[in-house]
């Protein structure tokens, strides 16, 4: 069977940040919920919405928007990590930056950007010591 490819990235990142405690999220009863939600010594909860973009856009439904942003709002961690569908670099945006890249994501500067080969220390550390 072919894994979709945010089950790649998924795979991906639970391998190569052993350092944090990840649960991916499959959820119908609480609607735009990320996909991961992720723990560390550091930083404690965390979550991170995966997304593989086609053409340069990242398709973000009203309720992940609605989700992400309300949380990051509230102080919450919150990132949206989006990968080209080669998967040649990963960016990371911030919870309140998710309007605005649902919009136009060519025009939203990530807060981190990790091209391949990836340095997977790097990635886990900005993701549990960045605070918006």
């Amino acid at each position: 069977m072919l894994r979709k490819p945010e089950s790649k990235l998924w795979q991906l990142i639970k391998k190569n940040t052993p350092t944090i405690l990840w649960n991916r999220i499959e959820t119908t009863t609480i609607m735009g919920f990320p996909d991961l939600v992720g723990c560390h010594k550091d930083c404690g909860f965390f979550t991170v919405e995966l997304k593989v973009s086609k053409r340069g856009k990242i398709k973000l439904s009203p309720y992940q928007i609605a989700w992400n942003y309300s949380h990051a709002l509230k102080g919450g961690r919150c990132f949206i990590l989006a990968t080209p569908l080669e998967q040649s670099t990963l960016n990371i945006y911030g919870g309140c930056m998710v309007r605005e890249l649902s919009l136009n994501a060519n025009e939203v500067e990530p807060l981190a950007v990790f091209r391949k080969p990836f340095n997977w220390d790097k990635v886990a550390l900005f993701l549990t010591q960045f605070k918006e």
